[in-house]
């Protein structure tokens, strides 16, 4: 299957920063399946974030979604990365704000947003 722009973004981000991706995610709904752009694990929720760019996506599912025990984003398509300082920057904060779930203790580059 071919990765689009935003799969690839998250690719380059989750080798930078040694975080779980898996591009794509299949996730069964009751209604059959749905298949998510990215999700990140140990982010968000315990079984980690559905990225998505639309939310027609996964509107009808957002609560079997979360029962789950997924979190979802909808983020913009990218129109390519530059390396920016602040895109580190906004990443972390984006990070800290949906809190580690992962088992064990976070990355030592991790901001919890508490200190």
């Amino acid at each position: 299957m071919m990765k689009n722009i935003f799969q690839e973004e998250w690719r380059e981000i989750a080798d930078k920063w040694h975080l779980t991706v898996e591009i794509p995610f299949i996730v069964e709904v009751s209604k059959g399946e749905i298949v998510v752009p990215v999700l990140l694990r140990d982010f968000g929720a315990r079984n980690g974030m559905l990225l998505v760019t639309t939310y027609d996506l996964i509107v009808s599912h957002t609560d079997e979604l979360v029962n789950q025990g997924y979190g979802y984003s909808c983020l913009s398509e990218p129109t390519g990365r530059t390396a920016h300082p602040d895109d580190d920057d906004a990443l972390m904060e984006m990070l800290a704000d949906w809190g580690w779930s992962g088992k064990g203790d976070p990355p030592t580059w991790y901001r919890d947003g508490t200190s």
